[in-house]
């Protein structure tokens, strides 16, 4: 299934990340996110973060891997940016996080390492839109 839309303001952006969020708030899910730097990938993770109780959501670019507690799971916010084999993968345990399909996970660019887009329940890739302030947005599910 995969779902588009074209021209979303900010806020519109900001409340379908909500929405995702709040859909996925009491089952497990791997969400890979795709799109050009700015477009707005750690935005999509703070509101979706927000939506479920969690405040304070700093992008993991040096640190690889942020997670939070959300009751008896977690939420794991990564991003892959600053990586670029496979084999840096598994010292982070992000295999294993995709394995166990018991918290909510959150990857920032997961282009660079396409062999898990099938370990991802949705792939939703943000895009510049003719106006600059506005992103267009697919969402994939797998």
């Amino acid at each position: 299934m995969t779902q588009r839309f074209e021209g979303l303001s900010l806020a519109q952006f900001k409340r379908l990340a909500a929405t995702t969020g709040r859909t996925l708030r009491h089952q497990p899910a791997a969400i890979g996110l795709i799109g050009p730097l700015g477009a707005g990938k750690t935005t999509f993770v703070k509101n979706f973060a927000r939506s479920l109780g969690i405040k304070k959501i700093k992008s993991p670019t040096f640190t690889i891997i942020n997670n939070f507690r959300l009751g008896g799971r977690q939420l794991y916010h990564i991003d892959f940016y600053r990586l670029s084999k496979q084999s840096e993968l598994k010292p982070l345990g992000v295999p294993e996080l995709l394995k166990q399909k018991t918290d909510l996970i959150l990857i920032e660019w997961l282009d660079k390492f396409p062999a898990l887009k099938k370990s991802c329940d949705l792939i939703i890739n943000i895009s510049f839109a003719k106006n600059a302030d506005e992103r267009n947005i697919t969402i994939y599910k797998n």
